[in-house]
């Protein structure tokens, strides 16, 4: 989806969400949207994932609705506006950045400039460092497999500070709406609260934009400084250094300036003219007007380009990140739940396989319950057999010949009693994943909680166990759900941990 697109289906999310009585938005509204949706949408394609049909839907729904809202609550449209990142903490960033490199280009105030000293000097030497450190954090980056489209943000705290001051700005605009309409503010709490998680990695990639942005814009605001104070004020250039000489001076200069000299033609100083220009030995320096030039060729080298090349690059993934967007997972549940409604999308099934385990009916409910809960709507069971502990070698024959394909995913149930074996646990989950797509390995933790009772002694034993097969099954190519099945039946507690632990596992997503 794109970015727009999906804030204003989790917006909708929201409202169906916090508004179940219909106090904000009659229900009799939502399901009219939701017909009209879907009025003209082919059947859609079954399957755990959602596929482009489906995600248009929503979006058509999540429109039509935001339609209504809109015209009952104009905090909506301001709302969007802000979390889409339309905010004035860009324009006042960089408009301090510019105010501040020119007025650091006259913090000495002396009429001169130091061509080894600050500001321009410090800075080149700042932006290079910074370049160092991102370098560093995109080589390790690589190494770890860990990297994100657009690069790792520039620093954990700048994107943090950037979310803070949008939650403050959403903050006011919450406060203003329950002064009106409590229902619709508790209705927007959330859907920030949502969003927030959803979109932190373009959260990240802004604020990296205008953190670039704003580097080149202070040192324009430096370049800019020189030239309004040569216009008005005589400078003269000039060095001083305690370690130093004219030879060396000379040598420095050609490598920081001699890029500048080339593309503007102005000539360096020689090392006898540099011997005249050194303030300690009473030179009275030379005109600064060329070297203004020199300087403001340089920070368009080392300081401006580089910047503004990271803007486009930061801006182009941030532009691919916002038009393919999926659906986050723990969504999917709502969205075939809105999907169901419309009647172009059946009920999903799922194959399951038991091995060295026969499920009671109450983990067979808590499994079909862990399913609804996290793929939306009704999901069939399909008990495929039971596989004996040491006949693993009949599964394809018993298991895998009638087309087991047709299903949505497929499950392997196990019990946390057993301890789990290469040979035995580890060669059926390798033969299933080579044979079927969207497996599920769920490892009911029933018996054994029943073996070792309520005793705290135990929960370590427990929990020491449930880690073990989570690595296990993890080791083994597969995703794995470990759970207390009988305690899902409907009826029971939240199952929103092991309805998560699902998603992750079939990932499900546009």
């Amino acid at each position: 989806m794109r970015e727009a697109d999906l804030r204003t289906v989790l917006l909708v999310h929201a409202l169906d969400e916090a508004d179940g009585t219909g106090e904000v938005l009659p229900l009799a509204e939502r399901s009219e949207a939701t017909r009209s949706a879907a009025q003209d949408a082919p059947q859609l394609p079954h399957g755990t994932r959602l596929s482009g049909p489906a995600e248009r839907v929503l979006v058509r729904r999540a429109e039509l609705l935001l339609g209504k809202l809109s015209t009952r609550a104009p905090v909506l449209s301001r709302m969007l506006e802000l979390l889409g990142g339309s905010s004035l903490i860009g324009p006042l960033v960089l408009a301090l950045a510019f105010a501040f490199g020119a007025a650091v280009s006259a913090l000495d105030g002396s009429g001169r400039i130091q061509l080894l000293a600050f500001p321009m000097l410090g800075l080149i030497a700042w932006n290079l460092l910074v370049y160092v450190t991102l370098i560093g954090a995109r080589l390790a980056s690589l190494r770890k497999r860990k990297q994100l489209p657009g690069g790792k943000p520039i620093s954990e705290r700048l994107p943090g500070l950037y979310a803070r001051w949008l939650q403050r700005r959403t903050e006011g605009l919450l406060a203003e709406s329950e002064r009106f309409n409590a229902p619709l503010a508790q209705v927007l709490r959330r859907f920030s609260r949502d969003w927030a998680s959803v979109s932190r990695p373009l959260l990240a990639l802004r604020a990296e934009r205008l953190f670039h942005l704003g580097a080149a814009v202070l040192s324009l605001g430096v370049i800019c400084g020189l030239y309004v104070r040569g216009l008005l004020l005589r400078y003269a250039a000039g060095w001083d250094s305690t370690f130093l000489d004219a030879e060396q001076v000379h040598a420095f200069m050609r490598v920081l300036y001699g890029p500048a000299s080339y593309l503007t033609g102005i000539p360096l100083p020689t090392v006898a003219e540099l011997a005249t220009l050194r303030w300690s030995s009473g030179g009275a320096g030379a005109p600064a007007g060329p070297f203004i030039h020199l300087i403001a060729v340089t920070a368009l080298l080392y300081i401006v380009l580089p910047r503004l090349l990271a803007v486009l690059a930061t801006t182009v993934a941030l532009f691919g990140r916002t038009r393919r967007l999926p659906l986050p997972a723990e969504y999917a549940g709502y969205a075939r739940k809105i999907l169901l409604e419309t009647g172009k999308v059946s009920a999903l099934s799922a194959h399951v396989v038991s091995y060295a385990y026969e499920p009671s009916s109450d983990a067979l409910s808590g499994l079909s319950s862990l399913l609804t809960d996290a793929l939306g709507g009704e999901v069939k069971l399909n008990m495929r057999g039971s596989i004996p502990y040491g006949e693993e070698d009949t599964l394809q024959e018993r298991v895998l010949r009638t087309q087991p394909s047709a299903a949505d995913c497929h499950v392997l149930l196990m019990s946390a009693s057993a301890t789990p074996e290469t040979e035995n646990h580890g060669s059926l989950i390798r033969s299933l994943q080579s044979r079927v797509s969207h497996l599920l390995v769920v490892v009911d933790e029933s018996p054994y909680a029943l073996r070792l009772g309520t005793d705290p002694a135990y929960a370590a034993r427990r929990t020491e166990r449930a880690r073990t097969w989570r690595e296990f099954v993890t080791q083994h190519g597969a995703k794995p759900c470990v759970v207390e099945l009988r305690r899902l039946a409907p009826g029971s507690g939240s199952r929103a941990e092991a309805a998560e632990s699902v998603r992750r596992a079939l990932t499900v997503s546009a």
